[in-house]
């Protein structure tokens, strides 16, 4: 429950996500200790230990050797944290099954709750909390106004990593509501989570956000018409984001968007800049990349506006962040990593084409929107982030365990089976 509770305060999910890892494996051990290797045996976990492998070789040549190696280091112990809770899912009964759902429920609808109060209050809880407990955050100008030696006002942006994770545990938990019985109080509970997340989404400033519920919402819907065109459509966007991404980030300025005057400049038109920048630079090194992480090491401060004062965006520079997270791989890792992560990727949704029609649309939902957070989200290797991924995915393996989506009939059930060694799959998308 606090796990998805955290959904709403994402900060907290990597080490939450720790915990419940630990638990998890206390579990497994006790019952079954070789099961995390059976589940390792499939083509997923294969391209996943390669991309993983290179990434600590890519880390020795990192601007930052320290911290390429950390961020190396947190993609391989969350990988270990999702197999173990894939296989403590797997060894769970029905009825735990249930349990477990019904307290994930509850902790969303909890952070849900909680983040969108926070948006309607201009964030009163974390304003309380600063001036009163701990500082939460730095005092830059850019995120927080202070008066009298008291924060009074928080930048609305602030919110976006916590609206996003909500978006990403969104379909596991609506997977959860089967744990309900059917009628009124699933419909009103799907509902909730809906609205709840919906709102919190128009509410904040994510447009990140906006972009991922849009297309969960409409992979879900070409799902309930085509399992099969939809996991097709989902491998020929894959193959064209990670393959093509270099001159797909370079296409909105050389178009010209950066000069649409009705676009938001220092998000949607200050990102065309950077991206533009960025597949630049990938010229430079583009078989192995610059290293993992290096991408903080091109940030350079802007020009400042003379007359506004601040900081101009509309110019060709290197952003903190790369703003799309395919980008960040090309310039990072180099065309190794791209095919590295492009293998990751088709495994997956090779594999999720062997589960339950239910459990395998929503997996493609999910997929569209971890896709859509990498678009034009900030840093690939935010640890909230990578959090956030695995411990949406491995939800989806407790789902698999729900009687209402693991035993709809004889054939599905076998499908089941056999896709429980393959069921990691999902964890990479």
């Amino acid at each position: 429950m606090l796990c998805f509770a955290a959904g709403g305060v994402p900060r907290l999910i990597p080490a939450l996500f720790g915990a419940l890892a630990l638990v998890a494996s206390i579990h497994v051990l006790l019952v079954d200790p070789k099961l995390p290797i059976r589940l390792l045996k499939t083509p997923v976990a294969a391209a996943l230990a390669a991309f993983i492998v290179y990434l600590f070789i890519n880390a020795t040549w990192s601007p930052d050797r320290a911290e390429g190696f950390a961020k190396a280091a947190t993609v391989l112990g969350l990988a270990f944290g999702v197999v173990l809770l894939a296989a403590s899912s797997k060894l769970r009964t029905a009825e735990e099954a249930r349990v477990l759902a019904k307290s994930a429920l509850a902790g969303l609808l909890l952070g849900g709750a909680f983040l969108l109060i926070e948006l309607v209050s201009h964030q009163a809880t974390s304003r309380f909390i600063s001036n009163h407990i701990v500082q939460l955050f730095d005092l830059a100008r850019k995120k927080v106004q202070i008066e009298d030696g008291k924060v009074t006002k928080m930048a609305e942006f602030i919110l976006n990593r916590n609206v996003t994770s909500l978006v990403l545990l969104l379909v596991p938990s609506l997977l959860f509501s089967t744990a309900l019985a059917a009628g009124r109080t699933r419909l009103a509970c799907i509902a909730a989570l809906v609205v709840g997340v919906g709102l919190c989404v128009l509410l904040s400033q994510s447009g990140t956000s906006v972009l991922a519920f849009i297309a969960g919402a409409l992979v879900l819907g070409l799902a309930a018409l085509s399992l099969r065109a939809t996991r097709l459509l989902l491998a020929a966007g894959w193959v064209i984001l990670t393959l093509l991404a270099v001159p797909l980030g370079a296409l909105p300025y050389d178009l010209g968007w950066q000069k649409w005057t009705w676009l938001p400049p220092e998000s949607v038109a200050a990102r065309f800049y950077i991206w533009k920048y960025t597949a630049g630079k990938v010229a430079e090194r583009p078989i192995t990349g610059i290293g993992i992480r290096g991408t903080r090491s091109l940030h350079v401060d802007a020009a400042i506006d003379p007359e506004t004062g601040l900081q101009s965006t509309a110019v060709l520079r290197p952003g903190r962040h790369a703003h799309n997270v395919f980008l960040q791989t090309w310039l990072e890792l180099g065309a190794i990593g791209a095919v590295l992560l492009l293998g990751v990727g088709l495994a997956g949704l090779f594999a999720m084409g062997a589960w339950p029609r239910l459990m395998q649309a929503s997996a493609y939902g999910l997929f569209a929107v971890s896709v859509a957070v990498g678009i034009s989200g900030f840093d690939i290797w935010q640890t909230w982030l990578l959090g956030a991924l695995a411990f949406a995915w491995s939800a989806m393996m407790l789902a698999a365990r729900l009687p209402a989506l693991a035993g709809r009939t004889e054939a599905e059930r076998g499908q089941l089976g056999r896709s429980g060694n393959a069921a990691l799959p999902a964890t990479i998308a």
